[in-house]
């Protein structure tokens, strides 16, 4: 583009000045962060699936900790390798320039200065260096925490169950009922873990290397959930722990949005409520508004028959009426007042979906009339 006399002045000084911005040491950086961010990035798509699991997440933390182990170690000299290629396309020297060291000035009683001078591949490998073991650190940490999710619910599952002793599962469930004390009882969640295992091993034919969600579904497909009920909460407090905090931040990113200038007096309850099917739109579209119409002016129908039935002068106070005989006068009230209530309702929807215009007009038209 630099030597390009088709494109503009502007285009070719511009491509000019980001050529001299650029040198082996940013190509460098490119492929270095290629790769640590690439690995990131298969990891993070992972995390965010709905049906991803804390365990899951561990082993899969575990296995991008030592991807980025292993780029410390070796990745230093293949983005050398694949700088150079590049470099030497843009006529760039693959050389690092070196930087003339600074001489401070020493007084008589000053110590001799012996640090050591580092060459400025070295400096840049010591500052990767320092990066990169501040993203392990970060990751091992969440590991860390992660792992103490997974090690007090790690009993849950068909191959620690199929294994483990009878004193081993009572000694677990006392000590995950001992930090979910209003949750689970640990001596019941034992009792139902023995009888469980006897009976899964026979319903399900691969027992052994069954996950806690198969073991969910497993209770919920033959309706156990009140034969096991404190293995069913412990499945389910494990179950909906959130992996990633991804959905929570873009809940509440969308505060600004539903709460703008027009809707800055709108109640609590109503916010939350719209908050709710903004988060849930994809459930929130498949909804049939006929449906909830006829829902709505069904509940206001019920009102209004109860009004109709009191002012008849009867003391019923809307249950069954002894002056008026059943499934006849009743049902008829009911019916008349349920397509009144929908015929309303659907009026109303019609006219909020017509035009400003067409309203304004025929205000107009009445004012002249009057």
């Amino acid at each position: 583009m630099s030597n390009d006399e088709s494109l503009s002045v502007d285009t070719i000084e511009g491509a000019k000045c980001l050529l001299r911005l650029l040198n082996f040491k940013i190509f460098i950086l490119l492929n270095i962060w290629d790769l640590i961010l690439t690995q990131i990035d298969i990891v993070n798509c992972s995390l965010q699936s709905k049906n991803q699991t804390v365990d899951t997440a561990s082993f899969m933390l575990k296995g991008l900790i030592l991807s980025i182990i292993n780029i410390r170690n070796n990745g230093f000299d293949i983005s050398m390798k694949k700088a150079k290629p590049t470099a030497a396309f843009l006529s760039i020297p693959s050389q690092f320039q070196e930087k003339r060291s600074k001489i401070a000035k020493r007084h008589f009683d000053d110590s001799p200065n012996d640090e050591h001078i580092l060459k400025a591949e070295q400096e840049l490998k010591r500052e990767c260096y320092l990066a990169i073991d501040s993203i392990i650190s970060n990751f091992s940490w969440r590991y860390e925490q992660m792992n103490k999710v997974v090690s007090d619910f790690g009993f849950l599952n068909g191959n620690k169950l199929f294994n483990m002793k009878s004193e081993d599962v009572l000694k677990w469930s006392k000590d995950l009922a001992i930090k979910y004390s209003e949750d689970l009882n640990g001596f019941d969640l034992y009792s139902e873990l023995e009888c469980f295992k006897n009976q899964a091993q026979n319903l399900m034919g691969d027992f052994k290397s069954a996950t806690p969600l198969e073991l969910l579904k497993f209770i919920h497909k033959y309706s156990l959930k009140d034969v096991y009920l404190n293995i069913e909460i412990a499945l389910r407090i494990f179950l909906t722990i959130p992996v990633t905090t991804a959905t929570c931040e873009r809940s509440f990113s969308k505060l600004k949005i539903i709460k703008n200038y027009l809707r800055y007096t709108t109640s609590q309850d109503r916010l939350t409520n719209m908050g709710i099917i903004t988060v849930e739109r994809e459930l929130a579209t498949k909804i049939n508004f006929k449906n909830v119409i006829v829902e709505f002016a069904t509940k206001k129908a019920r009102k209004s028959a109860n009004e109709h039935c009191y002012g008849s002068g009867n003391n019923c106070r809307g249950q069954s009426c002894s002056n008026v005989e059943p499934n006849t006068a009743d049902n008829e009230v009911y019916d008349e007042a349920i397509n009144d209530e929908i015929d309303e309702t659907l009026d109303s929807s019609f006219l909020l979906n017509q035009p400003m215009h067409i309203t304004l007009q025929e205000d107009e038209e009445s004012e002249e009339e009057q």
